[in-house]
């Protein structure tokens, strides 16, 4: 597991459907939300819970289910993860300073799993959550 973080325990999510893991995100975790590493404010905005919960992000995750029931706890994830990675924009995109790799774990149905947050700071517009996804456990080496 990722040296450093410490997994969330996640249970498996109740939504019948896609659309209603997707209402129930736009009203409970739209929001700004502190990094305890590195003091940075996340913005989750309403539109990109669209993108969290499309079917190619959720192909995306090892776990279809996890990534699901992740999303009810995606704050405390953002709130806790470990920065590992900057890069910039792979499109060069003026307006998108950089973009940030946040890793945490959660603890889903027996198993421990690492997830990833591509977090976009943008010019004027701070820190906004892009994207997640639950990966496959490999040795810690393998995420930095």
């Amino acid at each position: 597991m990722l040296e450093g973080t410490v997994p969330i325990d996640t249970p498996k999510h109740d939504f019948k459907n896609f659309a209603e893991a997707r209402a129930w995100a736009k009203e409970n975790i739209v929001g700004i939300y502190k990094n305890i590493n590195t003091g940075e404010n996340i913005y989750i905005a309403k539109n990109a819970i669209d993108k969290y919960l499309s079917a190619s992000a959720v192909l995306k995750s090892v776990n279809k289910d996890a990534h699901i029931s992740a999303i009810k706890i995606l704050p405390q994830l953002i709130k806790t993860s470990l920065l590992k990675g900057i890069q910039k924009d792979r499109d060069n995109n003026y307006h998108i300073e950089e973009i940030q790799r946040l890793y945490g774990a959660i603890n889903y149905e027996g198993k421990t799993y690492p997830v990833k947050i591509t977090v976009k700071v943008i010019k004027n517009e701070g820190h906004k959550a892009y994207s997640y996804e639950v990966m496959k456990i490999e040795s810690p080496i393998e995420y930095i």
